[in-house]
């Protein structure tokens, strides 16, 4: 599909796809380069790229990367005169072949001259991260945008669901449906109700290097694969399950909500089995199990 087709923001100095894919190859596994374009002066760059081995997310997340940065335009938005996205000029995804050794998910954006943020910043990305979960989504389906998976670390492994959730009450099922597998008897009530005003954006991986310090003093936004929209309470689970020194660092100057209604331990417990089992499926209704498979029949029939 091209990139006009999901909204992405039109950039006619691109090169062409095969040659972003032969830079990405060579780069090697940095996952980030720049395009350059030798027509301008200084042969400055003209777009930032990210590549990585999760194709089958890369277009979910450019989509909700580009949402969140053309929302920011909006002076009504939490996060105008305070956050920075780039917005997205291409997001595809590239299958191993006798070239290419690994699958790829490529998304071209927006170049932002600026340098990352590093362990001292935590003050700075705290900022962000606070002003990041005040955001709401556009629907109320939990995920990216555009009903794609939940990107959360509740999930084993890539941290990816394996289901596209069309509601809040369709991700507590299969929550409870963990249990049931579990033989626990107690049940997760709440999320429905914790999701009442909406579902509001939760970032999980909170890196130095997944922001940027601005001139202007904005705060610039990379990355968004571990990102979407869930319940309020998602974000407080990620936080307390985060064990790197500068993600608690950042989590203890957050104010965020931790709902009583929800029962953070019976979510831990769901999580744990998921681990031991090594699989994010087990649990799930056959409504979801018929709904993966005729998406996964639909896309292979676009393949040619």
């Amino acid at each position: 599909m091209l990139p006009l087709e999901f909204g992405f923001l039109a950039n006619d100095h691109l090169p062409p796809r095969e040659e972003i894919i032969a830079i990405c190859k060579k780069q090697g596994w940095s996952g980030r380069v720049f395009l350059r374009n030798p027509s301008q002066p200084g042969d400055s760059p003209i777009a930032y790229v990210k590549y990585s081995s999760f194709p089958n997310t890369i277009i979910d997340e450019a989509l909700t990367q580009d949402w969140v940065a053309k929302s920011l335009s909006d002076p009504a938005s939490p996060g105008h005169g305070i956050l920075r996205v780039p917005r997205v000029y291409d997001a595809f995804s590239v299958p191993s072949s006798i070239t290419l050794s690994w699958p790829m998910g490529i998304i071209v954006m927006e170049y932002i001259d600026a340098p990352d943020c590093t362990e001292k910043h935590v003050k700075l990305v705290a900022q962000a991260v606070q002003t990041l979960i005040s955001i709401r989504g556009p629907s109320s389906a939990p995920g990216h945008i555009g009903e794609g998976p939940v990107v959360h670390t509740f999930f084993n492994d890539d941290q990816t669901s394996p289901f596209r959730y069309k509601t809040v009450d369709e991700l507590e099922q299969h929550i409870n449906g963990i249990l049931k597998v579990k033989k626990d008897v107690r049940r997760l009530t709440g999320l429905v109700t914790d999701a009442s005003e909406g579902l509001y954006f939760c970032p999980c991986d909170i890196k130095p290097s997944n922001f940027k310090e601005l001139p202007d003093g904005k705060i610039a936004v990379m990355d968004f694969r571990e990102s979407c929209f869930l319940p309020p309470c998602f974000f407080a689970i990620a936080m307390e399950a985060a064990f790197d020194s500068f993600t608690r660092k950042v989590a203890r100057r957050v104010k965020y909500p931790i709902s009583d209604d929800i029962d953070f331990l019976l979510i831990n417990s769901a999580c744990y089995f998921l681990v031991l089992c090594g699989r994010n499926d087990i649990g799930a209704s056959k409504r979801l199990r018929q709904r993966r498979e005729r998406q996964i029949m639909k896309t292979s029939s676009t393949i040619p």
